[in-house]
């Protein structure tokens, strides 16, 4: 038990001896309730002022007893506090108003649910990417870990609403679940499915079976890490340098691989990729675009044309994404 639950009880310890000293008078002398009550508190707080009430030899006894036991408690109570203050508990507790505050100001934000090897990892590159993560854990002992990272994090079961709620939901762009049973990240799913329908929602399958359970609980995407690693280890067997060339795509070491959505009155709206010029101006070259429609092109004509919008593939020198930036295409 806590510091804050030894005050409590400390103080509900206090409560008991003012009631139980009074009916102690009460019965003993004779006196009202009144008088009883303020000569208990008197006699706890030791002040030494005039007997409120005439005592005889039980009443005296009884005297003795109820600031044996009134000392003790304020004691009891008196170190309960310090060791509140002294001991880092209030600390936490404002420090998690200042959490929780953070995290009420958030909009578009990504909430992480499960922060277990493959969360961690996720999280920290989503940081590195500039997005704003909010972790929900169940587990207490690794709030040290999440506090040592400046992460910001919500402790609870991320299958309940109101944890989820808490973390931002309403007002987060996407929630990945990395629970690690599969029966927690459907329902995880489900229940962030049915408060936000138009939530983007990634979930982790221990089982490849399980990706059909997902995606009917309203996951967008799934990700199975026993499917996506034979993929990778075939890959790098069959395809070595594609791998490499692609990991440093990924990596945006000299090589960034972007996605970039046309926003209305984008320079780039109704140009051609021939005049847009995008290789010339910003050394990307696009190798895909996704229409608004859903449809895919890719490798698509130099005479196509760019529409609103359209989510369009790059990949070019480091730091595409900023010249794109400059030239008034809106990055996703």
């Amino acid at each position: 038990m806590g510091a804050r639950g030894r005050l409590i009880l400390s103080l509900l310890g206090l409560v008991a001896v003012v009631v139980v000293g009074t009916a102690g008078y009460v019965v003993l002398t004779d006196a009202s309730v009144r008088d009883a009550a303020y000569m208990t508190v008197i006699t706890v707080s030791t002040v030494g002022f005039t007997e409120a009430i005439p005592l005889d030899v039980p009443g005296r006894i009884w005297t003795i007893v109820v600031i044996v036991f009134g000392i003790a408690g304020v004691s009891v109570a008196f170190s309960s506090l310090l060791s509140l203050f002294v001991g880092g508990e209030l600390r936490a507790v404002l420090g998690r108003h200042k959490v929780q505050a953070k995290i009420d100001n958030l909009r578009e934000h990504v909430i992480l649910c499960g922060y277990g090897r493959m969360g961690a990892m996720a999280a920290k590159r989503l940081r590195q990417d500039g997005a704003s993560v909010v972790v929900v854990e169940i587990r207490s002992d690794l709030q040290s870990d999440l506090e040592a990272t400046g992460m910001l994090f919500e402790l609870g079961d991320a299958t309940e609403e109101d944890v989820l709620k808490a973390a931002g939901l309403m007002r987060a762009s996407s929630l990945i679940s990395t629970l690690p049973g599969d029966a927690d990240n459907v329902f995880v799913a489900l229940t962030a499915r049915g408060l936000r329908p138009d939530l983007q929602i990634i979930a982790r399958a221990e089982l490849p079976s399980t990706e059909v359970k997902l995606r009917r609980a309203g996951a967008n995407r799934v990700i199975c890490p026993q499917v996506i690693g034979a993929k990778r280890i075939a890959a790098i067997l069959t395809r070595p340098n594609v791998v490499d060339f692609f990991d440093v795509a990924a990596e945006g070491v000299e090589l960034e691989m972007q996605e970039h959505r046309v926003a209305a009155g984008s320079p780039l709206e109704d140009a051609t990729l021939r005049s847009a010029e995008l290789r010339q101006q910003a050394g990307a070259m696009v190798v895909a675009i996704k229409r608004a429609d859903g449809t895919s092109v890719f490798h698509p004509d130099p005479d196509l044309v760019i529409r609103e919008g359209d989510l369009l593939i790059l990949i070019g020198r480091e730091g595409t994404s900023t010249r794109l930036e400059a030239l008034g295409c809106a990055g996703r």
